[in-house]
């Protein structure tokens, strides 16, 4: 016997199992930017990097982002059941 869930309250969590990744990227130019960046585990450190490379190049202009990885948590009575597709949903029949 299968049943079919048609909405299923998920929580996203982080995956406890990776950490995020913080990257500022210098754009300070006006036909190209610096070039210079940073990847870090944490938003001191590139906050600090960022700091120190304005203070030694004058560039203000930075792009900042969070890379994480994330899962799909069930509710604890679905806990262990495989989700079922609808037919074609990837474009190709999955029977």
């Amino acid at each position: 016997m299968s049943c079919i869930y048609r909405y299923v309250p998920w929580t996203i969590v982080q995956d406890p199992a990776t950490y995020p990744e913080y990257r500022a990227d210098c754009v300070t130019g006006e036909d190209e930017d610096c070039g210079e960046m940073i990847r870090a585990g944490s938003p001191d450190w590139i906050e600090e990097w960022m700091r120190r490379h304005t203070q030694a190049t004058g560039h203000r202009d930075y792009r900042r982002t969070v890379t994480d990885y994330a899962l799909l948590e069930p509710p604890d009575e679905l806990r262990g059941l495989r989700p079922a597709l609808p037919s074609g949903l990837l474009g190709r029949d999955e029977g």
